[in-house]
């Protein structure tokens, strides 16, 4: 599904700025033609592709080889045009070709249903794009009430595997018009970021400068400047701002605007900001790498790359996470051929039945010996992870239904994502074809619930849990006590894998969440117990700096999560999640900071006697809050509104207490020895 986030200034612009777009297709619609569109021959040809081959999004146009010598056309509807001399058409495309110059594509128009006029046509000589194509029509149909455009393939159909289009639009153009096009800040944050993106120039003036801003959420506005390019019409520029982006934990809308455009507001401030979700993840863990290959027992280059592709899977078994598609090519088909192998086949755009098809963490990779693969595995493993998985699975025989419970814990969150759930049989033999393998490595028997997966939607530290049961009957299932499920959390527009695991057979993940240390700046926090989850922490005169707090878990499966307070005094929380990922404890370490008119009042405040045998008084105080806690943390006593306090711990056992006295414009604290 296409998202557009686009956030509207109040700006005063004219009817014509408005209507200065007159139609827009990305096919997200899901039909073929879109609504108002119409095909001319050859219908069946075009249909709407879960790809994004043309480098738009999901879903996206495509037109299929067909054995014949004809022309086949997507034709726009009318568009009343009347007062204008020249438009653009505006479509990315990306052309998979067979056998070069023997057809042609183009863009053509029309008027009052008339005789079409070519207004861009080129004959191939190779693969083309993705490109992205502007093209300025001002011909004699321009003008006409009644205007169309089509794109068109014309010639021997058969010569072309086949041609994706997405994102058409039809505008007259601006003298001065700079397009916001794209923020290309990745989504989730681990660090200091900078802020990134591309402008379009979508007017006829050549673009010399720009002024970028930015804005995350409610926080200051930062402003950069760019100067020394010549941006044509139909060109961009890549910006990378000065100011860097370092926001809390959290998740935030990122405004970024054209605030100037060859130093004045541009003639169309409509497209000049975006705005875009990031999410400041609150953990980071190993992400297992993902590979899905699509490879056939009829397949020659399929027996030759499995040669070195399956041993070297077996050697990095335990770090990845692998299952393969039977595919459809070459004829005859594959014995374990499914629809659900299709669908992903359309999913990725694999259009080549010569190659083996290799794709790793969503996207398509060089297996052409042990080189890349581990060129692969070493990149892969230095991508982050922000989510955690685990899943179980029941023991299953034929005619029987697999249960399967998966836990997502997402550090950030997700839209827009989906889970998929795979059964797969670790070696298979009845698939056997013609390539000389005789046995094949975890086969994809079945998707659940199906190929196109399960929408997600993920919160930042809320563990969600899915129950999903499969009946196998009528699979290929060989071997019942064979069988493995892979595990993956999907974008479904980019592709992106976010994480993967294998579920585990009858499983029993352990809900230990306790701490087995809690450090300040490396040292242990005084006084820490594994079940005492409150800690009070007195910084000296003037400290500025939040102090680092790490834990280690007792059990070494658990999960910490360390949320630092952003401010002194503030709260460090450490959330622990078991290894199941639902069980959770909270530590939380309380920082507060002496101030210099603390030390002035506190030499009036006097706690006596001390050392004491349990009972002492607090005087010199004035409507104060008087709180009593254990060295490590405990709080035992509180006094509300005293002008002096006797204090009686005489059933506590022998030793240091902490009391902390508040009043309205300090903070003082002292320490009280019990020794009976």
């Amino acid at each position: 599904m296409k998202k557009i986030y686009t956030l509207l200034f109040v700006i005063s612009i004219s009817t014509c700025s408005i209507s200065q777009t007159f139609l827009t297709e990305d096919f997200s619609e899901g039909i073929m033609p879109p609504t108002g569109w119409t095909i001319d021959n050859y219908a069946s040809q075009w249909n709407n592709n879960m790809s994004a081959m043309a480098e738009g999004s999901a879903p996206e146009a495509k037109f299929s080889y067909i054995d014949i010598v004809g022309t086949s056309r997507l034709i726009s509807p009318q568009i009343d045009l009347t007062g204008h001399e020249s438009v653009i058409v505006k479509f990315k495309h990306y052309l998979d070709d067979w056998a070069s110059e023997q057809y042609s594509l183009g863009v053509a128009t029309r008027s009052g249903g008339g005789d079409w006029n070519i207004a861009w046509q080129v004959d191939p000589t190779w693969n083309i794009g993705p490109e992205e194509l502007l093209i300025t029509i001002d011909n004699d149909d321009v003008g006409a009430s009644d205007f169309q455009f089509c794109i068109f393939i014309d010639g021997n159909l058969k010569k072309l595997k086949y041609w994706y289009i997405d994102d058409i639009s039809l505008f007259s153009a601006f003298n001065l018009d700079g397009e916001m096009q794209t923020i290309t800040t990745y989504p989730f944050v681990t660090e200091a970021t900078l802020v990134e993106g591309i402008v379009y120039n979508k007017g006829h003036d050549p673009i010399t400068s720009l002024e970028v801003s930015w804005q995350a959420g409610n926080s200051e506005i930062f402003t950069s400047n760019f100067s020394g390019f010549n941006i044509s019409m139909g060109e961009t520029y890549s910006f990378e701002c000065l100011d860097i982006l370092n926001s809390p934990i959290g998740t935030y809308e990122l405004n970024v605007w054209l605030s100037a455009v060859n130093g004045v507001t541009d003639d169309n401030p409509v497209n000049d900001i975006l705005t875009k979700e990031i999410s400041v993840v609150s953990n980071v863990v190993f992400k297992r790498p993902l590979l899905e290959q699509f490879a056939s027992s009829y397949s020659y280059p399929s027996a030759w790359v499995n040669n070195f592709f399956v041993p070297w899977c077996e050697e990095l078994s335990d770090s990845i996470v692998l299952f393969k598609y039977p595919w459809r090519f070459p004829t005859p088909l594959d014995p374990y051929y499914t629809e659900e192998c299709l669908a992903r086949e359309v999913f990725y755009g694999i259009v080549n039945w010569n190659d083996v098809y290799l794709c790793g963490n969503g996207k398509q990779t060089d297996d052409s010996d042990v080189y890349y693969l581990n060129l692969f595995f070493d990149e892969a493993t230095q991508e982050p992870g922000f989510a955690s998985i685990v899943a179980s699975r029941s023991t299953v025989s034929k005619g029987i239904v697999m249960d399967i419970d998966v836990t997502i814990l997402p550090y950030a969150n997700f839209n827009n994502h989906k889970l998929f759930v795979v059964v797969f049989e670790k070696t298979t033999t009845g698939n056997v074809g013609n390539n000389g393998e005789t046995e094949f490595k975890h086969v994809m028997m079945k998707m659940v619930p199906d190929p196109y997966g399960t929408d997600i939607l993920l919160n930042d530290r809320e563990p969600i849990t899915f129950t999903q049961s499969i009946d196998l009957a009528g699979t290929n299932v060989e071997e019942w006590d064979d069988l493995g499920v892979a595990i993956f959390i999907q974008n479904y527009d980019t592709r992106e894998v976010f994480q993967s695991t294998y579920a585990v057979e009858n499983a029993n993940f352990a809900t230990d969440a306790t701490l087995s240390e809690l450090n300040i700046n490396g040292s242990l926090v005084a006084g820490f117990n594994p079940n005492i989850y409150e800690y009070n922490v007195v910084l000296p005169l003037g400290t500025t700096v939040v102090p680092e707090v790490t834990a280690v878990p007792t059990d070494e499966n658990a999960i910490p999560v360390v949320v630092p307070t952003n401010e002194l005094p503030g709260t460090t929380t450490i959330e622990v999640f078991a290894e199941d990922l639902t069980t959770k404890l909270t530590y939380n370490v309380n920082f507060t900071v002496i101030t210099g008119f603390e030390n002035l009042a506190a030499a009036n405040v006097k706690v006596y006697p001390n050392p004491t045998k349990g009972v002492f008084k607090v005087d010199g105080v004035n409507d104060a809050t008087i709180l009593v806690y254990t060295v490590s943390g405990s709080l035992i006593s509180k006094f509300e509104n005293s002008n002096g306090q006797i204090i009686d711990l005489s059933n506590q056992t022998n030793g240091v207490y902490i009391i902390r006295i508040r009043e309205k414009d300090f903070i003082s604290t002292k320490r009280v020895i019990v020794n009976r």
